[in-house]
């Protein structure tokens, strides 16, 4: 018997470990979580916050509540989300105050994103940063976008036109870097170990809206403005210069995401615009794919399409050579060829060689031309260069004291491309086109 009772105090004392805190539990409905906050300078406060979250669906899944607030601070976006707007002097006591204008308390557990301002941006970010680094609800996971203009107009126009969550819609926005690599896939993580970080600066996804006014409408009788046959190989020309919000194009959703804010520290100096992203990805074994137009050297108004991978991870080594630290960056690309306008049979095996030559040097001048720009203009590594040069010292403090993020404008940095087209599409030849003359309109030998 005393063995049982032992047996039967053992249990109910282990019975409690398995219990729940009471104290800090909450109904799923009894809280409305965020799933962006948006940051802007205050007018009459510091911070001017943004949070927008979902409207419940009514019971059994018939449909979104309708939302007949007429109040100046909440708006919706469609008929899934809202947001509401405050002033404070932080981020948590702007919560704090928004928890007194709606009927649940808000919570950051489930946040998608932090929008800031570029204005924000460019005088320093920690003080809105900060707490959201030490607050226990954030997830570190949420990406970090700068965008031009206004963050509480950019979250105005943040809906979603395909499907109904809005929440969805935010995560595969994010995800669309990995088919053009146009913009980073940026965590908060990533981003806050960037500022704090001896080896690398920290950049971040840039954003914008589109009002749609720079592509040009059909003329009264319905027919297109004649256009330039020129194109942009690659956009390797200095002139093309695209930020977000001046896409060319007409459509519903206004937010574009395209590019890189840089910073130095706490604070954007500059961006890459999306093709230079590209190659800052290729550097950082980020570039999942993307479609590459290159300019056809035997036909200079025809265009080769490419779809360009990875092949492998970068390969990138450090040394010192007379106290200046040399860096070599060496990157292998795959591609498949998705178009050839010339039909000149650049799939034959004698020829595919001339297609790796062109690529690698298009890839070996724009990642030169990035990295060159991030030295002499914004003398910012983010590349994190820093983290192969510290292998030559001996201990972190030695490395620390060196100051790599000063140095890092006088390293030389050497790039080498090795190129591989490994598949021409669902075409073995490119057949010349004839017309009813029989005169070959194009193709070559």
């Amino acid at each position: 018997m005393k063995r049982v009772s032992v047996m039967v105090m053992i249990i109910f004392s282990t019975c409690f470990l398995f219990l729940g805190c009471t104290k800090d539990s909450k109904e799923i409905d009894d809280q409305v979580y965020s799933l962006v906050i948006g940051c802007d300078k205050g007018i009459h406060n510091k911070i001017r916050l943004t949070i927008q979250f979902p409207v419940y669906k009514a019971s059994g899944g018939g449909g979104s509540q309708s939302n007949r607030s007429t109040s100046s601070n909440a708006e919706t976006n469609n008929g899934n989300t809202l947001f509401e707007t405050v002033e404070a002097p932080s981020i948590l006591e702007g919560i704090n105050l928004l928890n007194g204008a709606t009927t649940r308390r808000i919570s950051l557990v489930h946040t998608k994103s932090i929008i800031i301002s570029e204005a924000v941006s460019r005088e320093g970010v920690q003080d809105f940063l900060e707490p959201i680094a030490r607050f226990r609800e954030t997830r570190r996971i949420m990406q970090v976008i700068i965008c031009r203009g206004s963050a509480e107009e950019f979250i105005k126009n943040n809906n979603t036109l395909i499907g109904e969550s809005t929440a969805k819609a935010m995560e595969l926005a994010s995800t669309q870097a990995n088919y053009s690599g146009f913009f980073p896939e940026q965590s908060f993580q990533e981003f806050y170990s960037g500022m704090i970080s001896p080896y690398k600066q920290p950049y971040a996804v840039y954003a914008g809206l589109n009002e749609f006014k720079r592509l040009e409408p059909l003329d009264k009788k319905g027919a297109l403005p004649i256009g330039s046959d020129e194109f942009y190989p690659s956009m390797l020309k200095t002139e093309y210069n695209m930020l977000p919000g001046e896409m060319p194009r007409n459509g519903n959703r206004k937010l574009e995401f395209m590019g890189t804010a840089i910073f130095n520290g706490n604070k954007m100096v500059g961006y890459l615009n999306p093709y230079e992203t590209r190659y800052l990805l290729m550097v950082t074994g980020k570039f999942q794919r993307g479609f590459f137009t290159i300019e056809d050297e035997k036909s200079k108004k025809h265009a080769i399409v490419f779809d360009f991978r990875l092949g492998r991870r970068p390969k990138i080594t450090a040394y010192f050579k007379d106290n200046i630290p040399i860096i070599n960056v060496k990157l292998n690309i795959e591609a498949d060829v998705g178009a050839i306008q010339s039909r000149i049979p650049y799939e034959r095996l004698d020829k595919i060689e001339e297609l790796n030559m062109s690529i690698e040097h298009l890839v070996q001048k724009g990642v030169s031309d990035v990295i060159r720009k991030t030295q002499e203009e914004y003398n910012t590594d983010i590349f994190g260069f820093g983290k192969k040069v510290a292998r030559n010292f001996y201990t972190v403090t030695e490395f620390e004291e060196y100051n790599w993020l000063k140095h890092y404008k006088d390293a030389k940095i050497n790039v080498e491309v090795d190129a591989n087209v490994r598949r021409t599409g669902i075409m073995s030849k490119s057949s010349q086109i004839r017309n009813n003359e029989n005169t070959i309109i194009s193709g070559g030998n």
